[in-house]
């Protein structure tokens, strides 16, 4: 019997950390619906109602036909709703959607490696309407001459788009161009040569400014001519802002741009150093493109950086091929302080890469990428991460809110519920396996819940319960006597 106490006793502790600890799995996305994508994912995007659009190199999700494009609803599960058809396709390569971006009327702008949309033709980039289908209203002619990776949408709708394209409908366009709303080229915006050079050559990154100036990032030596190795700022017209002062630059690649409140720029890629000074993959630039020496990540990370993304604290979000990061084993994942230091307290172990990161209104982390594994358990290409230590915002006392008796209990578990406002609130009762074997739902127009959870048909032993609200969760040890 005691060695069967040990590992009870190690089981509880070791749920504990996974259902508070920052970085652990949210246990409420995607719990026992399916087999989630089936290939890589490179983009995600959150609407304002929270669904999470994602794009890559899949086919099906959870065992439905979605070429390339999905909509998930809150709890990971496929949203039906939103149908692509026969989605993104290529008639020579498979098709990839590298790059996803909502407008502010919910429309979504895709760019990739693509040639038709629902079989209809649409060169590297469409545009679809909320529920998936494409908008026939956005003219991109006959589009891109080649992948688009990056976009990004101005505060007038106008739409960025970088990569290794080098015309759009017809007209000379190195890299990057700017779209008018409806999908035409914006021809007041003119970048000259363009972006240059590169062993590959184009944009995988694009990020504006509050006052309108653009971030680009990618695979480059100069623009419109003059020297700017892999990053640089462009006037809201398309000329190159000669304030913005890089050096040398970034010695290899940069992927990942990402603006602070303060202007201070994060970057992240395949680069050793930032204008001869070491920097490995990671560095902050200050508003002028001078290194920040403030951010200091030590060695910084073992290998490629491809995304970056900011907390509302500031700290920040980086994903990629890594290992480690100054010295400290990080398997593709970690967060870092404000000073670019490592935060110790998240804590995640992926099987592969991390493409992509997204961070929901209630600091929750969306991440997708070449994983099919978290922490040993079987997560296919997308999952989503807790973020602070009670899962959540608490905006009030969770402790003397919710009430959960009897514990032990032997028939039933009586959840009585004292909330600050009316809101959904969801229970989930999980075996010491950590699978869900009973869920429902409670919902009160006054905000006061109480109600009870039938345990009776379980066998006697240690179950935990997870009461889920808006934006909080509260996680209870339960024995079945």
């Amino acid at each position: 019997m005691k060695p069967i106490l040990i590992f009870t006793a190690l089981f509880v502790f070791n749920f504990q950390l996974l259902i508070a600890q920052p970085g652990s799995l949210d246990l409420s996305f995607n719990v026992g619906v399916g087999t989630g994508a089936n290939d890589l994912v490179f983009t995600t995007a959150i609407q304002s109602d929270g669904k999470i659009i994602i794009g890559g190199q899949f086919t099906t999700y959870n065992g439905m036909q979605r070429d390339c494009i999905s909509r998930l609803n809150t709890d990971g599960t496929l949203d039906l709703s939103f149908n692509p058809g026969a989605g993104a396709n290529d008639t020579l390569y498979s098709p990839i959607i590298n790059t996803t971006a909502i407008q502010s009327d919910g429309k979504i702008i895709i760019g990739g490696h693509f040639i038709t949309y629902n079989g209809t033709t649409s060169n590297y980039i469409a545009r679809l309407n909320t529920n998936g289908t494409l908008d026939l209203s956005f003219n991109s002619g006959i589009g891109a001459s080649w992948d688009i990776g990056t976009i990004a949408i101005q505060s007038d709708g106008k739409i960025i788009i970088g990569g290794s394209f080098t015309t759009y409908n017809g007209t000379g366009r190195n890299h990057i161009a700017r779209l008018n709303t409806d999908g035409t080229l914006d021809l007041s915006f003119n970048p000259g040569l363009g972006v240059g050079g590169g062993i590959v050559g184009g944009l995988s990154t694009t990020a504006i400014q509050s006052d309108g100036k653009i971030i680009i990032g990618g695979d480059f030596s100069t623009y419109n001519g003059t020297s700017r190795n892999n990053i640089a700022r462009l006037n809201t017209d398309g000329t190159l802002d000669l304030s913005f002062n890089p050096g040398t630059g970034a010695d290899g690649y940069v992927y990942t741009t990402a603006i602070q409140n303060n202007g201070k720029i994060i970057i992240g890629g395949v680069f050793l150093s930032y204008n001869g000074i070491g920097r490995n993959y990671i560095a902050r630039l200050n508003t002028d493109g001078t290194i920040d020496i403030s951010f200091n990540p030590g060695t910084g990370a073992s290998d490629h950086i491809y995304t970056t993304s900011f907390q509302s604290d500031g700290k920040i979000i980086i994903g990629g091929n890594f290992n480690s990061y100054n010295g400290t084993s990080k398997n593709y994942i970690a967060r870092l302080n404000t000073d670019g230091s490592l935060d110790l307290s998240f804590n995640s172990i992926l099987g592969a890469a991390v493409e992509t990161i997204a961070i929901q209104s209630d600091g929750k982390i969306i991440i997708g990428g070449d994983f099919t594994t978290f922490n040993g358990t079987s997560k296919k290409y997308i999952t989503r991460l807790n973020c602070n230590n009670n899962t959540g915002i608490n905006e009030f006392d969770l402790e003397n809110s919710i009430s959960i008796t009897p514990n032990p209990a032997t028939t039933s578990i009586n959840i009585s519920l004292a909330l600050p406002s009316p809101e959904t609130v969801s229970l989930s009762l999980y075996n010491p396996l950590g699978q869900i074997i009973a869920q429902q739902t409670l919902k009160d127009a006054n905000g006061n819940v109480k109600t009870a959870m039938d345990v009776s048909q379980f066998p006697a032993g240690l179950y935990f319960l997870s009461v889920k609200g808006a934006g909080w969760s509260r996680n209870e040890k339960i024995i079945r006597n």
